[in-house]
């Protein structure tokens, strides 16, 4: 949000933030807990003395540990990625930021959007999950991560474009 309110023109309201749906976060504690089984199992075989102290115990001890590693990597990855991403809406753009230190922003004015597509399967339905598409004149297009409550969010970006297109023929 941080980005958003720094980046905002005088005369500009920041409206709505969009955010991840639950699933998103289930996802990414399953990779941690997948690749944390076959430490588990590793260390309940050496409490049991199952394994001997030869070539395959150390080969299984480095295999779980970097199942351990890779999934706590893959993890904290998906977790980084959701803390730095903002999908604003404002009285005037539409926002998508994403990265910590290398940073990519995509902004579309909302006069110049055309259509938001929400694109949802069977799965995304029930739990409240989707992908939105905005397209914007000429070639420009926008396909924003999976967020929650994706109708919803349709809903205050055309909400936002119906008052921004008000204010211009007002004005």
């Amino acid at each position: 949000m941080g980005y958003v309110k720094r980046t905002l023109a005088p005369g500009e309201d920041y409206l709505y933030r969009a955010h991840f749906n639950w699933t998103y976060d289930f996802r990414s504690w399953v990779w941690l807990v997948f690749s944390a089984i076959p430490t588990g199992l590793w260390l309940y075989a050496l409490r049991m003395d199952a394994l001997r102290h030869d070539f395959l115990s150390e080969s299984l001890a480095y295999l779980s540990g970097a199942s351990l590693t890779l999934g706590a990597v893959l993890c904290l990855s998906r977790f980084v990625r959701k803390w730095t991403t903002v999908i604003a809406v404002t009285s005037v753009r539409l926002i998508l930021k994403t990265g910590m230190i290398a940073r990519a922003s995509h902004e579309v004015m909302l006069d110049e959007i055309e259509e938001v597509l929400v694109k949802q399967s069977f799965l995304g339905r029930i739990l409240g999950y989707g992908v939105l598409r905005v397209r914007g004149t000429g070639d420009s297009t926008v396909e924003f991560p999976v967020v929650g409550s994706p109708t919803k969010v349709r809903k205050e970006i055309e909400a936002a474009i119906m008052r921004a297109r008000g204010a211009a023929k007002a004005a």
